[in-house]
């Protein structure tokens, strides 16, 4: 099973990325690559160039994004919309996900991180 790559937007903490690198996972966060001022599309292309899924605490507007991707038959390589939680629950619950679902399994998909 592959593992799955992740890139996080800005609204995550770069603590997130730090701590995903410490248990051996590839994690990049938007301030590491300099692209800030992105747009939301912008970060979801990105991060699919990538190979990585995206993890985002914007719950707003990625679940509109990726039924758009969807309907223009545009694809990504996941999504996972987190709330606001501390840093320790966002990687405790992400590593579960990570353990169950491989990067083959994330392609086009939308997860709500609470439903883990």
């Amino acid at each position: 099973m592959e593992k799955i790559k992740i890139y996080t937007d800005e609204d995550v903490a770069i603590s997130v990325c730090k701590a995903l690198r410490l248990r051996g996972f590839e994690a990049y966060a938007t301030v590491e690559k300099s692209r800030c001022e992105s747009t939301d599309e912008e970060q979801l292309e990105y991060a699919t160039s990538m190979g990585a899924i995206l993890l985002t605490h914007n719950v707003q507007d990625f679940p509109r994004i990726h039924y758009e991707f969807m309907k223009k038959g545009k694809h990504h390589d996941g999504i996972v919309v987190a709330k606001q939680i501390s840093v320790g629950e966002v990687l405790k619950i992400l590593l579960r996900l990570a353990s169950t679902l491989s990067a083959e399994d994330m392609k086009d998909r939308l997860e709500y991180l609470s439903n883990w």
